[in-house]
């Protein structure tokens, strides 16, 4: 019986030192499943569907042909359409600790000088209420110009503090606002997508070293209660 508390009560405590260290992570942050665990938007009519595709795709215009920067798939899009809309890849997620960043590969390319647009077209990282709600924190990260000609940003890497949510659910949204209706092709390309997360906030969970202590107490308790049944005897 003593044997079998102590098993017990070691079971117990490696159970809450694996939930004290766990942390969530972003589910196929780069698109090697395709867009499982994401949810997309895109435009009804665009100028080059948002698709996961590997490398050497393009859709012309001297723009670059796409090449994953993590694993051999990365999300792509045309970043042009029937505007104005919004092409969107968000996810879901919890942030555990206070210590959290996200980051994320991206590349662009488009010509805004020969179908003249007036208005900007915008990259922007949106964190909203988890399910899709209202907007917490908007980020911009890329703005395409009217009168540009951009045939290849080069890979870019994005990261955003987001360790003001901590220990709350939230929706990252990886928006692209496309304001007129087919002013100019484009392309897109994002990949790597992480959420790095240090120690997650206990919130009354035990410390570890508080845990040990707890489990060596346990122990000294079922080593006297043992002997003190063999004094009975």
């Amino acid at each position: 019986m003593l044997k079998k508390l102590f098993v017990a009560a070691a079971g117990a405590t490696i159970s809450t030192l694996s939930a004290v260290s766990g942390a969530s992570a972003i589910v196929n942050g780069s698109f090697e499943n395709g867009f499982t665990g994401w949810i997309t938007e895109d435009l009804t009519t665009p100028f080059f569907p948002l698709i996961v595709d590997g490398a050497g795709e393009t859709p012309g215009f001297g723009f670059f042909t796409s090449d994953p920067t993590d694993g051999s798939l990365a999300a792509l899009h045309g970043f042009d359409g029937n505007g104005p809309g919004i092409i969107s890849i968000a996810q879901d997620v919890f942030i555990s600790s206070s210590n959290t960043e996200l980051s994320f590969d991206f590349r662009g390319a488009w010509d805004l000088v020969n179908f003249v647009p007036t208005s900007a077209r915008v990259f922007d990282v949106n964190i909203e209420e988890v399910g899709g709600g209202s907007t917490l924190l908007s980020t911009n990260f890329l703005m395409a110009n009217p009168g540009e000609f951009v045939s290849d940003t080069g890979n870019l890497t994005g990261s955003l503090d987001l360790s003001a949510f901590a220990n709350s659910s939230v929706r990252i949204n990886f928006d692209w606002f496309i304001p007129e209706d087919f002013t100019g092709p484009a392309f897109f390309q994002l990949d790597n997508v992480q959420l790095t997360q240090g120690t997650p906030d206990t919130q009354g969970v035990p410390e570890p070293a508080s845990i040990l202590g707890l489990l060596a107490l346990g122990t000294l308790g079922a080593t006297s209660l043992k002997r003190k049944q063999e004094e009975e005897m």
